[in-house]
This record gives structure tokens, sequence and C-alpha cells, in this order.
């Protein structure tokens, strides 16, 4: 991704440059030289189980912002800005989230009117890696601290003592900028100031920020993206490409038609026009039939046709999605309403009983 692969180098690289500067000072940190402060500070830095990370960092391509809180290594939430694109983030429980309608018009173009705001998990998406890969290093406090003092931007020379962010520190300075250091407990650093490079501050160690996984996300991969890495679909031996994991297309496609059906959106004949919309973001070899009316001898849902079903009638109308894949797992969603865009339901068919919409109806109704 060439719109966020900016993001990583700056992150690496400037982050790598300002951190170079900088030493560190606890009690008694004041009494010693610079190189010492230096190494205290790494040590520090590298076993800080949490903090809150805030900073600018200019680079060629414009400037790179964040403000992140991280409670121990895989798990951190914030806001990035790179050169205008921004989006939140949370990493927790082992997956990356991402959200922001910047950063899909970049990625994602053809789906990001529909995700719009929504929370979206991007983990092993090689289309966001570039953006996932910042966000990971900078929550990585090892990363951090191996950073520091590295680059060969020595000799340190050790400055005199102020008061940064409430705190009483110890100043080390190099050829690329300062970095001051608590003079309490341990010799965290909590500032560094590489000049025209940018600016970090690192305050409320050890405090836990209570972040958990963002509920609704869905999988980007489930959403069509041009990407084939990160698509829900895969190709086989003929280079036939087919659904193989429903429940990411199944789940996709409610999202599709949560953002797409509307009074105006269309007609029951075209899913109220959640089949173009879905039909635009699959690939060509995967057909999308739209079913109304008897669901009784439809042809049923396979790994390369995903079904929509379509029924109105006075006490709210229907929209229902059928999902099959190559493992022969079939999916059922529906969403209800006038016009059918909430309530959203799912069920899994059991092993055995035909992918169709007749079906899919008895699952809904059990």
């Amino acid at each position: 991704m060439t719109s966020t692969r900016h993001i990583a180098t700056v992150a690496a690289v400037a982050v790598s440059g300002l951190l170079a500067a900088c030493g560190a000072s606890g009690n008694g940190e004041d009494g010693k030289g610079a190189d010492q402060i230096v190494s205290d500070a790494r040590t520090a830095l590298r076993t800080a189980a949490s903090f809150h990370l805030t900073g600018t960092i200019s680079a060629d391509t414009g400037k790179v912002s964040f403000d992140m809180k991280v409670d121990g290594k895989s798990t951190a939430s914030g806001h990035m800005d790179s050169a205008g694109t921004g989006f939140d983030f949370v990493l927790a429980g082992g997956k990356l989230y991402f959200r922001g309608k910047a950063l899909f018009a970049k990625v994602a173009p053809a789906a990001a009117d529909t995700i719009g705001d929504s929370w979206v998990t991007v983990t092993g998406n090689s289309d966001l890696e570039s953006a996932a890969a910042a966000v990971t290093q900078l929550a990585d406090a090892g990363a951090l601290a191996d950073a520091l003092g590295s680059g060969g931007s020595g000799p340190y020379t050790k400055g005199g003592t102020k008061t940064v962010n409430g705190q009483a520190v110890i100043a080390v300075t190099s050829k690329d900028g300062e970095m001051d250091v608590a003079l309490s407990g341990k010799p965290y650093p909590v500032h560094f100031d590489g000049g025209a490079k940018g600016r970090l501050d690192i305050t409320e160690y050890a405090s836990h920020f209570g972040i958990s996984a963002p509920s609704g996300a869905v999988d980007y991969g489930a959403l069509g993206s041009a990407s084939s890495s990160s698509s829900s679909s895969t190709t086989d031996s003929s280079t036939t490409k087919a659904v193989v994991d429903a429940t990411k297309v199944r789940d996709g496609v409610l999202l599709v038609a949560q953002g797409t059906i509307t009074s105006s959106s269309g007609s029951v004949n075209d899913a109220w026009g959640v089949g173009p919309a879905v039909s635009g973001q699959l690939p060509a070899s995967i057909s999308v039939s739209v079913q109304t009316g008897s669901s009784s001898f439809p042809s049923p849902a396979t790994p390369t046709r995903v079904v929509l079903y379509g029924a109105e009638n006075g006490g709210g109308d229907l929209f229902m999605v059928v999902v099959m894949d190559t493992a022969g797992n079939c999916e059922i969603g529906a969403l209800t309403g006038t016009p059918p865009n909430g309530n959203p339901v799912k069920r899994t068919l059991a092993a055995g009983i035909d992918c169709t919409a007749a079906n899919g109806l008895n699952a809904l109704q059990s």
C-alpha cells in the first residue's frame, strides 16, 4: 500500500532517530554520567508494562502524529495521522482493529462508504500492513528501548535538571536532540525533543487503561478487498476464486447491507441495492443471486454463488444472505425492518442441510 507505506517507515526510522538522542534518569541518575543514564533509560523503558505515548514526527511525506495508550505489549489503543490520513486503532486479544474513513478511502475506496465509521479487524492484511506495523512498533516498549541510544548518535552530554510534565528530570543531549528523564522512581524517559525531526512524550507509566476489543467489528477480508492476500476468497488450481470462509463473507455482506439499504436504495428485486453493491466487491467468479417470493425451489448457495433473499410484508421486510464455503459450511445472516437494515441475526446451518434460502428461513424462525 503506497498510501500507508510511509507510516511504518516514519515510526521505525524517525522514532529511532529521536530516541537515539536520549538518555534517562531516576533516583540518583543525576549523579551518573551521560552514557550510564542512556543505559539505565533503555532498561527502564524496556520493562515498562504500560505508558501513554504522544508525539509528532516530521518526514518527507509530511507529519505523522500519534496519541496512544499501551497496556502491555499486545494491548494498545489510540489515534494516528499520517499526512492527513487519520485512523483510530485498537490492539487487543492478538488482533488489530482500525476505524477511519480517510484510511479506508486510501486502501479500499470501493468499500470505504460502506465501512464508514465501523471498526474493522485487519490483522494479517497486506493492504494495511504498513499502518499495522507502525502501531505494533510504537506499542512495543522493547522496540522503543532498542531504538534508544542506537544509530551512533553519541557522544552524549549530560545536561541540567528541570521540570517536564510535572516531573523533575535530568537531560541528556546529543547531535540529534535531547531526552528528559524522571529523577524519582524508575529512570523512565518522559520527553524527547528532536527539533525539526519531532518530539515525543511518554507519561502515565504503570497505569491501567482498561483497553478491550471493540464490539461489532467486521473482518476486512470479508469486504472484497482488492488485495488477493486479504480477500475472503482464494484461488484454486484452476484460478477460480471461491468463498473459503462463509462466516467472514456473511458478516461482510451484512455490513454492506446495513450501509446500503435505505428507503430509496432500490427494491426487493435487487435486495434493496445490496445485490449490485456486493457484486461490485466480490471477484467476478463469485456470482450473486437475488431471490424473492417463494424460497422453495431457487438454486442453493455454493462456494461460487452467494444468495441474497428479500421479502416484503406488512409486519416488516426481510433481507437475508446465504453463504457456503469450500469446506461445506453454510452461514445465514438476516436484517429486518422497513427498510430491512437493522436487527442482525446470524445462524449456521447444520451439516447435511442444503444451503438454500428455504432452509435459511427455517433456521431464522427456530
